[in-house]
């Protein structure tokens, strides 16, 4: 026993005690010299003791009787020598009959164990299939999100573009120099006003970004009250492009300017000046 290891059955009937005390004693030998079989007589031990707070032993079946009977050489007994014998067997018997009880059960919830471990595992393995799904659901439902909205507003450009065009041929269309207020800045745009549409378009470049908290803001003159035509922001390359429909009750304006005010717009014109609106037809008017 010293140079082998033990088996499986060896480790269970040593764990619930029905080995022979010869073998019992080579097996105590040989755990104290093998860890690998330690830990297999632990798991046998901690088998049994989850069998025994399990539910109760069943009476075994009347075959398994009297086969167990044969094997402790025991035969059919008279009736005095059954009685006289009873007192000394009957604890023998009985052992026998728990060791053989309690070793049926071990084998049996050992494979029960093992087919619940296996249960587990292929109900670990559709569990994470299913959230590999998922995710990669999400992921493309993210994409077909992103390309939606890039979409929408490739669409919205092109719509404002075809606008825009409208009217620059429109004859009722004020185009107008949109010039910065100082002198070192390179920024150059554009306002156009279009009466038949009711829209105004101003588009610049060299725009410098806004820090956080600040946004451009368009403001046009009219009867001598300013009007805001909404806030717009730079892109990275420094261009401009807003669109917004002209104020209900204004027909037309006298002079704009572009300020910079707070984050979200101001509602009366009070941030400093960055672009002003030259109208040269009204100047040739």
């Amino acid at each position: 026993m010293t140079g082998e290891h033990i088996t499986q059955e060896q480790a269970d009937e040593f764990a619930i005690g029905s080995l022979e005390p010869a073998s019992e004693h080579a097996v105590t030998v040989h755990l104290a010299e093998c860890p690998a079989c330690r830990e297999i007589v632990r798991d046998s031990e901690r088998l049994a003791a989850r069998f025994a707070m399990s539910s109760p032993l069943k009476r075994p079946p009347s075959h398994l009787k009297d086969r167990v009977l044969a094997a402790a050489g025991i035969r059919r007994p008279g009736p005095l020598r059954r009685v006289a014998g009873y007192a000394r067997t009957a604890a023998g018997i009985a052992a026998v009959f728990v060791a053989v009880a309690a070793f049926t059960g071990m084998v049996w919830m050992r494979g029960e164990m093992s087919g619940l471990r296996d249960d587990d595992e292929r109900l670990q393995r559709k569990i994470d299939e299913a959230l590999s799904q998922e995710v990669e659901i999400a992921a493309l439902t993210r994409k077909l999100d992103d390309q939606e909205k890039e979409a929408a507003r490739l669409a919205d450009a092109a719509t404002g573009d075809q606008d825009l065009i409208v009217a620059l041929l429109s004859n009722n269309t004020r185009i107008a120099d949109v010039v910065p207020a100082a002198e070192d800045s390179t920024s150059i745009g554009r306002l156009v006003w279009d009466g038949d549409q009711k829209r105004v378009w101003f588009v610049a470049s060299d725009l410098p970004q806004r820090p956080a908290g600040e946004t451009y803001q368009l403001w046009v003159n009219s009867g001598g009250k300013y009007y805001s035509l909404g806030t717009f922001a730079a892109d990275p390359d420094g261009f401009a492009r807003h669109q917004t429909i002209v104020p209900e009750g204004i027909t037309s304006y006298d002079t704009a300017v572009v300020t910079i005010e707070r984050a979200g717009g101001s509602p009366i014109r009070q941030g400093p000046t960055v672009f002003l609106v030259y109208d040269l037809s009204r100047l040739k008017d």
